[in-house]
């Protein structure tokens, strides 16, 4: 771009040189060749210096002049490459490896362990910095504290910059513990999980002590609560979304590669309320799905199609592309006509039928996924002809929707789970959408904690340490609206000042700081990054948590 706005430039400048000549050589009104040609020149050796001085030809030389040429050994060069990733991988496989063990032991010797009244943790979103002077806390609405119960504050601790991880104020000395927005930190499952994990902390950081290299550490509840190491204050800009079960690392240790076909019921019946909660259950459904899974989605009513056109008979990977192609379809589709339940099914089990036989897909579980207000009856035929009869290699997992249901609805729905080796939830708000649909995670992974033993590795792709990598359209759209909005009235408000460089650099540096403000932890650098987990089993519960660590 800056070559070809020199050469307009030039040939500007060229321009005006002819009206001059022109003007001078009026009487004949020609313009001699030699004078053409010292333009040329011209031109050529402008160009030809610019070039060099842009491509710094000459300092690029100069450089290679002390160069030798030497001959490597290609094979020699891969193989020690590979023992230095081989290695590298190992070290951090047997971090994780010595937390999943202690992790296991504490489950096992402490979970009954009586919690004491004023037992206190660092909440990573509720702690502050000893030794920051400007804490500023929001005044609380007043409540009737009548049957009020007052829970002790959480604890605060020193925090300092740390370049190993991106120059975030961190403590190496503890960790500290992430909550959900949607998951009550005092609920009994939760806060007993984060007291008997409170062990886990020496682990952490003999972890970190053997392998300063070591990043992250974490360590994953299927209640929601996530202890990691360093402790650090959790920031999140507006609100914090972040969930550590819908996270690659967890979700690809807390259950095995699945098919899975999500019907939508959009009869005349799924309107309103209950077509948004239906948008969300999906919605929430596709997050709980990684690049290990492979995932289609069908509406249905006399007909049955495939949400996105190009997707026809056929199951996608789980990509980050692909669900975003999902979640932006669910907004074209229209509810009218009468549900056919049957057509619905035998084209789902038709389906994922092809990808068992041709072991396509992820050749491993596969589920069925109903999302409807009621049925009109279970079905039972169908199920004894494409899955019973194969020893019911599809789980079916159904989801009711709305609030005024019949029990006959109630019944029908709730039998065609248990039947099929599923699970059933009847949602009536939106509020309560993730946290029952994240329950479908623990039953796909029944076959995997039943044995208790293996423990698998699993590495998860590159991606971004973003909050969460499948919103992360909304929310660039949402901060880019903001700051149009904010360029464009300070603008209008003083245009010299605007456009003025201080003005203009100050906006820079913010720009600047804001960048990775939607990372991983709240406040780091935008970063690529892998993890390697494996799932921790309660031995006494048969329920799946995850360690990981980057």
């Amino acid at each position: 771009m800056l070559f070809r706005a020199v050469l307009v430039i030039l040939l500007i400048s060229l321009k005006s040189s002819k009206n001059i000549v022109i003007a001078q050589h009026v009487p004949n009104n020609k313009i001699s060749f030699n004078t053409v040609q010292g333009w040329g020149v011209k031109l050529g050796t402008e160009l030809y210096h610019f070039g060099e001085f842009i491509t710094r030809k000459k300092e690029v030389e100069d450089s290679w002049k002390s160069a030798q040429i030497e001959s490597r050994d290609g094979e020699k060069l891969v193989q020690s490459m590979a023992d230095d990733i081989r290695a590298m991988m190992e070290l951090k496989i047997s971090a994780v490896k010595r937390i999943v063990e202690a992790a296991e032991n504490m489950a096992f010797d402490k979970q009954n362990e009586p919690i004491p009244d004023d037992y206190q943790f660092y909440n990573s979103k509720e702690m502050e910095d000893l030794l920051d002077d400007t804490i500023t806390t929001t005044p609380e609405p007043e409540f009737n504290m009548e049957n009020w119960i007052i829970r002790p504050p959480s604890k605060n601790a020193r925090l300092e910059q740390n370049a190993h991880f991106s120059n975030i104020p961190v403590n190496i000395n503890i960790t500290s513990v992430h909550v959900p927005t949607n998951v009550y930190a005092w609920a009994p499952e939760v806060i007993k999980g984060v007291h008997w994990s409170e062990g886990l902390d020496t682990h952490f950081i003999n972890n970190y002590q053997s392998d300063p290299t070591l990043s992250w550490q974490y360590f994953g509840s299927s209640t929601g609560f996530m202890r990691h190491y360093p402790a650090m204050k959790w920031k999140a800009d507006p609100v914090d979304i972040y969930d550590c079960r819908t996270r690659a690392w967890y979700m690809e240790a807390a259950a095995s590669p699945k098919d899975v076909v999500i019907l939508v019921d959009r009869s005349g019946s799924m309107t309103g309320q209950r077509r948004d909660i239906a948008k969300h259950v999906v919605t929430n459904i596709l997050d709980t799905l990684g690049n290990n899974d492979f995932v289609n989605v069908m509406t249905f009513a006399n007909t049955v199609e495939e949400i996105v056109p190009c997707f026809e008979d056929s199951l996608v990977q789980a990509t980050l592309g692909n669900i975003r192609e999902f979640k932006l379809a669910l907004d074209n589709f229209d509810t009218m006509e009468i549900a056919n339940f049957s057509a619905a099914l035998t084209r789902a089990f038709d389906l994922l039928e092809i990808y068992r036989n041709n072991s396509g897909g992820a050749n491993c579980n596969q589920a069925i996924m109903l999302v409807t207000d009621g049925v009109p009856y279970n079905y039972k035929e169908l199920f004894e002809r494409y899955n019973w009869k194969y020893d019911t290699p599809v789980r079916v997992f159904t989801y009711l929707i709305g609030r005024e249901v019949k029990v006959a609805d109630v019944r029908e729905v709730k039998w065609m789970a248990c039947a099929n080796k599923g699970y059933y939830v009847h949602l009536s708000t939106l509020a309560e959408v993730r946290e029952r649909v994240l329950e479908h995670v623990n039953v796909l992974a029944r076959p995997l904690v039943l044995q208790r033993e293996k423990h698998p590795v699993v590495w998860t792709p590159v991606y971004a340490n973003i909050t969460d990598p499948k919103v992360a359209d909304y929310l660039w759209e949402q901060r880019e609206r903001a700051e149009q909005k904010e360029r464009f009235m300070s603008q209008r408000r003083d245009k010299v000042l605007f456009n003025s460089e201080k003005e203009q650099n100050r906006r820079w540096k913010i720009t600047q700081m804001k960048q990775g403000q939607y990372s991983e932890l709240g406040n780091a650098q935008y970063q690529l990054m892998t993890s390697v987990s494996m799932p921790v089993y309660d031995l006494r519960h048969n329920e799946s948590k995850c360690a990981s660590k980057f």
